[in-house]
Order: structure tokens, then C-alpha cells, then sequence
């Protein structure tokens, strides 16, 4: 008995120890509630479905700067981001098809175990009787299949897939695809899933799109609006992250000739008519990898990649100098056109961008000394 109400007073004693402390926490943290605040909050972990949203969305935003940092274009961003997505819902495969109204639908990017797949087929197919498509398009919703074989509207020639989920994705006013997630074995879509799902597309269209306007705003900002190629800014960018050069490329620098004469004898008007009119000549010449900027007034720089020796850069300053030669017609004016153009080879000459601007600057000019001469 004795033993009993030892065993009594110790339990006792420590419920009034526990009950002592939680009071003397609960008044600590009273005191820092802000006094024109009658309630106080206790700490309580976050579900795991809140967890796992917002380490995507912290994965959303990393990716976002990497992008305009990077200056990606916008199907890199979109293939970049939708790469994402399935790595959170644990998919066996995925692929991403894009549906523009203008053009053939196409897959922008999908997971390896596909690459055996025709898939080029299977987008032509999907666009004239993919009806599971359709319905995720017209519906602006996702659409889960738990088993294709029994479906009449799937059509996909992937013997792997038996459950299937797919996600419309929207940027701004437009759908511009479809995320396909499958599964080869009976999927059971949970509850939990199907919210992170929905989730994940609301965090991710609402990221893309800010991604785009940025993007877009970015570019504006480093584009000359009459010539629309790259402006003085852009390339003041492009050398400050370029301090020292090692791959092999050639700076050309560009002047009109005679552009002031032609400026007052046919008014600024035709003068701006044919900057653009020599600017989309050369711009058709190009190369994607090749780099295009206004300097100022009629005067122009490229940056061509992959070129190492004054033969070659010679023989295409002689074919952009005939392209440019070719007589322009602008309303009732025929006007001739010529330009002087000077280079410099990094790393050949220098390895430092302004000074290969000067180079071929002073090359320029010793050729416009000759012509007049």
C-alpha cells in the first residue's frame, strides 16, 4: 500500500512539474506577441504536402534566374521548367507536347526511355485524333486515365503506359501544351497526389509567365527598334561577361558609306529605310550563333564564332560587302549602297573585346580612306 502512494505522489509530482513549465513557456511566449495583438501563435510543422510546394516553388524561382541570367530563349525556359514537374510526381516517363494553333503539334522535350518511341507519328496522330488531348485543351484542366487500355479516347502508341495523367500548361492567355506523366502499371491517383498535381501547375504557370514578360522586357531593352538587332547595351553586356576571350572568334566592324549624303538628300525617313534594308541583308547571312549590334548611327559590329584565320574572315567581308552593294529601291529613289568594314581575330590579335574593337575600327577606316581615294 505504502508503495502505491509513493508511486502516487511521484506521477503527481510530475504532472505539476510538466504543468509548471508549460505555463512558464506559454507566459514567455506571451511576451513576444506585440502588444497590439491579443493572440498568440504556437509553432506547429508544416504539412508535408505545404513542404513539398514550396521546395518546388524555391525550385521555380532558381531556375527563373538561371534562365535570364543566361538569356535563354523561350523554348529553352519552357523545356527547362517542364523538366521539373515530373521529377515531384515519381512518374516512370513523361513527355511534353506542344499545341499551337498555327502550326503541327510537336514534342518539345520527353524522358529518355521514350527516345525508341516515333514520336514525331505520334504528335501527328494526337493532333488529328488524340482525343484525351483535346479534352485536357478544351477543358483547361488535368485529365487522369487509370487505365489506356480501356479508355477509347487514348490513341498513343506507347505499349509501357498504363496510367496516364495529363497537365495543360498556360502561359498568360495561351495553352501551349501538354505535360504527358506515365505510369506502367495501374496508378493510384491519391488524393494528395492529385492536389500537389494541381498545385504544381498553378506554381508553374504563374512562374513561367513572369519569366516570359521578363524575358520579353529584357530583350526590348537590348534591341535597337529600328534595325531590331542587338543595341550598344547588349553589347557593353556581352563584353563585361566576356572579360577575356579563348575561343576563336572575329569582330567586324561596320560603317555605311556616305550615309550623311544620303541622310540629306532623300531625308532621314529613306535613311532609316535603308539601315533596315542593309541590316536584313546581312542578318540573312548569318548564322544562329552569331552575334549582330547597333554601335551607334551607321555604324555596326559582329561578332562571328569559329572563325581562326584572315582568309576566311577576308572571303566574308567580300560576300557581306556584295550583299550590301546591291541596289536598294525605296518609293521612287534608287540608291546605291556600299559599306567599309574592318576585323580583328581574337584571341589572335587580342584577347580583349574593346580592344578588337579599336583594331578593326582603324582597319575600317583605313579601307573608307581608300575607297575615297
Amino acid at each position: 500500500m505504502n508503495f502505491i502512494f509513493v508511486y502516487l505522489a511521484i506521477v503527481t509530482s510530475m504532472l505539476i512539474l510538466i504543468l509548471y513549465r508549460g505555463i512558464r513557456t506559454v507566459k514567455y511566449i506571451k511576451r513576444l506577441t506585440p502588444p497590439d495583438k491579443e493572440r498568440f501563435f504556437i509553432f506547429i510543422p508544416p504539412s508535408p504536402k505545404k513542404t513539398v510546394i514550396n521546395r518546388f516553388k524555391s525550385i521555380l524561382y532558381e531556375t527563373a534566374l538561371y534562365c535570364l541570367e543566361d538569356e535563354k530563349e523561350k523554348s529553352d525556359i519552357l523545356r527547362i521548367f517542364i523538366e521539373h514537374l515530373p521529377d515531384f510526381l515519381k512518374s516512370d516517363s513523361w513527355s511534353f507536347l506542344l499545341t499551337p494553333t498555327k502550326a503541327h503539334w510537336t514534342f518539345l522535350t520527353w524522358s529518355k526511355n521514350l527516345d525508341f518511341l516515333p514520336l514525331e507519328d505520334i504528335a501527328y496522330e494526337l493532333e488529328n485524333e488524340g482525343e484525351n488531348i483535346r479534352n485536357v485543351l478544351e477543358s483547361n484542366s488535368s485529365l487522369f486515365i487509370k487505365n489506356v487500355k480501356e479508355n477509347v479516347t487514348w490513341k498513343q502508341e506507347n505499349p509501357l503506359t498504363v496510367s496516364w495523367l495529363g497537365i495543360p500548361i498556360k502561359i498568360g492567355d495561351e495553352i501551349v501544351g501538354v505535360l504527358n506523366i506515365d505510369w506502367f502499371k495501374t496508378k493510384k491517383f491519391t488524393k494528395i497526389e492529385k492536389e500537389l498535381a494541381r498545385s504544381f501547375k498553378i506554381e508553374i504557370e504563374n512562374v513561367l509567365t513572369k519569366v516570359f514578360k521578363l524575358n520579353e522586357l529584357f530583350l526590348n531593352f537590348h534591341l535597337d527598334p529600328l534595325t531590331e538587332i542587338y543595341n550598344r547595351k547588349a553589347l557593353e553586356d556581352y563584353m563585361k561577361n566576356r572579360q577575356i576571350i579563348t575561343d576563336n572568334i572575329a569582330l567586324v566592324f561596320i560603317d555605311i558609306d556616305g550615309f550623311k549624303k544620303i541622310n540629306d538628300t532623300f531625308g532621314h525617313t529613306v535613311g532609316d529605310q535603308i539601315l533596315k534594308t542593309i541590316v536584313k541583308r546581312i542578318k540573312n547571312v548569318l548564322r544562329v550563333e552569331d552575334y549582330f549590334f547597333r554601335y551607334g548611327g551607321d555604324e555596326f559590329i559582329l561578332i562571328l564564332k569559329n572563325i581562326n584565320n584572315h582568309e576566311d574572315i577576308k572571303k566574308i567581308i567580300t560576300r557581306l560587302q556584295s550583299i550590301v552593294s546591291d541596289t536598294i529601291i525605296i518609293d521612287d529613289y534608287i540608291i546605291k549602297s556600299s559599306c567599309s568594314m574592318g576585323y580583328c581575330l581574337l584571341p589572335l590579335e587580342t584577347n580583349n573585346i574593346q580592344r578588337a574593337i579599336e583594331i578593326a575600327d582603324k582597319k575600317m577606316y583605313l579601307q573608307k580612306s581608300n575607297l575615297n581615294h
